[in-house]
């Protein structure tokens, strides 16, 4: 009987990843040219494992899609929200929490303040419901099981720093 090989993509999902790296996290192939070589910085990882682990590797996969289309999500609701500032400030702040229940970068939010600075700063009370909500999710966030798997201080040294970025940001 002869032995098959699988291969599955893996990539570290963050507001960094590319679409194309999101839109394969977590297939799976026959053969590893299956999968295109990035032209970008992505870190990715293409894993061999042999046919008896087919099924439960089915199952990660199918979480994994979940988390990639999640990040997906939650750019366009930023995206759209950002947009929906100064036109429409109580949609706006929904889409931003509703980004934020997937997961909230301190990059994102340095963009949006950078992108809409101006109109944020003749607003101090949307200002600051933003930095409400915004404090709220990041360090609600640090309660997750994927940050958990963090040293205790090094996940309350990355909260206490990004929620002081938020206060600089949106105070």
């Amino acid at each position: 009987m002869r032995r098959r090989t699988y291969y599955q993509y893996y990539t570290n999902v963050t507001y960094l990843t590319c679409p194309d790296c999101l839109g394969r996290h977590g297939r799976i192939a026959r053969s590893p040219e299956a999968f295109p070589k990035p032209n970008d910085s992505c870190e990715h990882r293409i894993l061999s494992f042999p046919r008896k682990e087919l099924k439960e590797r089915r199952e990660a996969e199918k979480t994994m899609r979940r988390l990639a289309k999640a990040e997906v999500a939650r750019r366009a609701l930023f995206r759209e929200a950002t947009l929906a500032l100064g036109e429409d400030d109580e949609r706006a702040l929904e889409l931003f929490a509703r980004a934020a229940r997937v997961d909230l970068y301190i990059p994102d939010l340095e963009e949006l303040f950078e992108k809409r600075h101006a109109f944020l700063n003749g607003s101090s009370e949307l200002r600051h419901r933003l930095r409400d909500l915004f404090a709220r999710a990041y360090s609600d966030k640090f309660g997750w099981p994927r940050y958990e798997l963090l040293p205790e201080r090094m996940r309350i040294a990355r909260e206490n720093a990004g929620l002081e970025r938020i206060k600089e940001l949106f105070g």
